[in-house]
């Protein structure tokens, strides 16, 4: 009985150890998910996830665990404010961590080359 009682004893700190010694997360989040979830709901808290967005975004560069797509989420947020080289910066940064995305940024972005010269001809 003692011997049973030892066996478990031992079985749950080593289970205990293991639980401990879980991966951290490979990417900073920060507080995106939720942020996103009241940006979503509420459209008017646009500057609070742009904040978390930025937030994210420098906590990972600390750490160099950008999450992916959290450039491209910023650039899009600057795009839709007319800022088109900040987001093209957003953009290019996203590529460069994830070269991945390029194949749909790179799209983006020669979509976004025609507004560009469309605003320099009017100015």
């Amino acid at each position: 009985m003692i011997k049973l009682a030892s066996k478990g004893l031992v079985l749950g700190i080593a289970a205990g150890l293991l639980c401990a010694c879980a991966p951290q997360t490979r990417f900073e989040w920060g507080s995106y998910e939720p942020s996103l979830y009241a940006y979503y709901k509420n459209p008017s808290e646009r500057a609070q996830y742009e904040a978390a967005l930025v937030k994210a975004i420098d906590a990972g560069k600390k750490s160099n665990k950008v999450a992916p797509g959290l450039y491209a989420e910023l650039g899009y947020m600057r795009l839709e404010d007319g800022d088109v080289a900040r987001a093209q910066a957003s953009f290019d940064e996203e590529m460069r961590l994830f070269p991945e995305s390029r194949a749909f940024l790179g799209g983006v972005t020669k979509r976004m080359a025609p507004n560009v010269a469309s605003k320099g001809a009017t100015s």
